[in-house]
């Protein structure tokens, strides 16, 4: 393109969008400034209601897929259905280790989401940042599994005659091993890959148990309580421990709470 040709271009342009600018008076000018400014005024009101930590909690109520409540309900609907039965007593101990190992499979894309959908480091950079929405979406999930687990334990344990407690015991190892091996392999595995490496965590889970029931048939009797509560109590000290791994990767920072991000940026 020759010179001649370059201003004859820039001269179009400049013509072409000087007769698309909009002229504004200086009365409207000074209404979007005076609305501007109560704008800020209004928004800073609202940043100086700091909201607490429990009702951020409750916030987060509403963020959770609809769908996580309904499949909650489903796995206690199938549970109520084993026990309701009451055919078969060994099959409705044997679900209900499986259905608490799946409740926590519900709440995997939800604790995952800031990962896999790339915004764990812009959620950072907000008041309430990563660490806090992780924190307060594991204790509504943590709760509403938990709810879950109890609800499936009180049915079966009133429809087959057998003692709440023993029933606690047959689910708690289940549910806490599913709990704590998901929290390792989202803390550990790429975004991409971390849902469906959970689902396969917890179906391992439910292979084990039902490989051991068909291996120990006397596993459920009375006389191995015993070693279901040493079972449920070294789980729960894995459990624990994730969480504290987990808690402390996501208060370190970005890099920390999800590397494989980091990493790429760098």
């Amino acid at each position: 393109m020759s010179k001649a040709d370059q201003k004859r271009l820039e001269a179009m342009l400049v013509n072409h969008y000087a007769a698309e600018q909009v002229v504004v008076e200086p009365e409207t000018v000074d209404d979007i400034t005076h609305a501007m400014l109560d704008e800020d005024a209004r928004v800073g009101k609202v940043r100086r209601r700091s909201m607490g930590f429990a009702a951020f909690i409750a916030a987060q109520v509403g963020f959770i897929p609809v769908w996580t409540w309904a499949a909650q309900v489903a796995i206690v609907a199938v549970m109520c259905v084993v026990a309701f039965a009451g055919g078969d007593a060994y099959a409705a101990k044997l679900s209900i280790g499986i259905l608490s190992a799946s409740t926590v499979l519900v709440g995997i894309p939800t604790i995952h989401a800031s990962k896999l959908h790339g915004v764990a480091e812009l959620e950072y950079s907000c008041p309430n940042n990563a660490a806090s929405v992780l924190v307060a979406r594991l204790i509504v999930l943590g709760c509403s599994s938990a709810l879950a687990v109890l609800l499936m334990v009180s049915v079966t344990a009133a429809n087959l005659d057998l003692g709440t407690f023993a029933v606690a015991l047959w689910a708690a190892p289940p549910f806490f091993c599913s709990c704590a091996g998901c929290l390792f392999v989202l803390r550990k595995a790429a975004p991409s890959t971390g849902a469906a490496l959970c689902v396969v965590w917890s179906a391992a889970c439910s292979t084990a148990l039902m490989a051991l029931s068909a291996i120990f048939p006397e596993m459920y009797a009375e006389a191995s309580l015993t070693v279901w509560a040493g079972a449920a109590a070294a789980a729960l000290a894995w459990l624990v421990r994730e969480l504290i791994m987990t808690l402390r990767s996501a208060w370190e920072g970005f890099d920390a709470f999800s590397p494989y991000m980091a990493k790429t940026y760098n």
